[in-house]
């Protein structure tokens, strides 16, 4: 069997990540928030963070400022933006049953096991997508007012 880097589990931490970050910059309503600032609350690192955050801002979910007062802010608001739109961003649909996928060897075992689990798999990842739509940004920030 074929070793290859599992990236699975680094789209989920991605997508972690960009769920606190996303919950400050709600509360922050229209103002930026610097990579070093949501950093700093995340206790992550700026720079993990922005390669995090690119993929929002391509997909227009988040719109950067220049200069001294730059930074991050939603291009929505929260009750507009669901969990799902974010997942999805974060390029995180599938990846679970691709990851599943990558642990199955080869040979004609393998490729049996891959058709046999392709289907359940699939239907879970949906099902994942289907409750994740059912969420905003702002229930999130609601669940976690202090």
């Amino acid at each position: 069997m074929t070793r290859t880097r599992n990236s699975g589990a680094l789209q989920y931490k991605s997508f972690g990540l960009v769920l606190q970050a996303l919950v400050i910059m709600a509360r922050k309503e229209g103002n930026t928030c610097s990579s070093c600032e949501i950093a700093g609350y995340l206790s992550s690192e700026p720079t993990v963070l922005r390669k995090a955050l690119a993929k929002l801002t391509k997909e227009h979910i988040l719109v950067t400022r220049e200069g001294r007062d730059g930074g991050y802010m939603l291009n929505r608001s929260p009750e507009e933006l669901t969990l799902a739109e974010i997942y999805s961003a974060m390029e995180a649909c599938g990846v679970r049953s691709n990851t599943v996928n990558e642990t199955m060897c080869e040979n004609a075992f393998g490729q049996q096991m891959k058709g046999a689990c392709g289907d359940i798999l699939e239907e879970m990842d949906q099902s994942a997508v289907a409750v994740l739509q059912k969420y905003t940004l702002a229930d999130l920030v609601r669940r976690t007012e202090c």
